[in-house]
């Protein structure tokens, strides 16, 4: 495909899920349909960008999903997690202090359990799928990769996906935590760039809000 034809269809794409999201949006969150509806959003991250690279017989590898070195992929994550998240979060914790209590022992753990669970099937690898394993990709495509940052080749791409990152994430709730959800969105397409695979960006994805979520006992 052109170019051109490579940027239209990531701008009809993009404006499809952003008409999707405000749909399920307005579906309350209660009862059999309700919580069908919402479940439909991460089948929907990995449905769409799966069928437009099957359709036309293109590489899921060159768009990142593959688990061709995992290992390296896997501690790339986890290195710049520890380089990210442990700062901020003790930061984070000694500014607002400690979190609610969220049950005790094994009702605690287990909850626990569930929310990491749920943050890295049901939000993180859905979410890392569209935007850096299908956007991002599509992206580098149309505006190439010609910076080199921190040992990763970068182009504007990075820097779109995380907007678009951004906007989706305020269509759900406009407030300024999710206007800084750009930052941590250019460390997922950085980690993406880097290791030429969706697993980094994925982990940090994943550990970023469970951080997130036990600092502030919300689980």
């Amino acid at each position: 495909m052109s170019r051109r034809n490579l940027g239209v269809e990531c701008v009809l794409v993009c404006i499809g899920l952003f008409a999707l999201v405000a749909v399920l949006q307005a579906v309350p969150n209660a009862g059999r349909f309700g919580r069908m509806a919402h479940a439909l959003l991460p089948v929907v991250w990995i449905g769409v960008p799966w069928l437009l690279l099957h359709g036309r017989h293109e590489s899921f590898q060159a768009s990142g999903l593959h688990l061709n070195d995992l290992a390296r992929s896997l501690w790339t994550g986890i290195i710049v997690s520890l380089l990210v998240l442990v700062p901020y979060f003790l930061l984070f914790a000694f500014w607002f202090g400690r979190p609610a209590e969220s049950g005790s022992g094994d009702v605690a753990i287990g909850r626990w359990l569930n929310m990491s669970l749920y943050q890295f099937v049901a939000i993180a690898f859905p979410e890392e799928f569209f935007f850096r394993g299908y956007l991002h990709s599509r992206l580098n495509q149309i505006f190439g990769t010609p910076l080199r940052l921190l040992g990763a080749s970068v182009g504007a791409g990075l820097v779109i996906t995380a907007g678009v990152f951004m906007l989706f994430h305020l269509l759900l709730s406009v407030n300024l935590w999710n206007v800084g959800i750009f930052f941590p969105a250019l460390i997922f397409g950085w980690l993406r760039d880097r290791t030429g695979s969706i697993a980094a960006p994925t982990l940090f994805h994943a550990l970023s809000n469970i951080a997130l979520f036990t600092i502030q006992g919300n689980f």
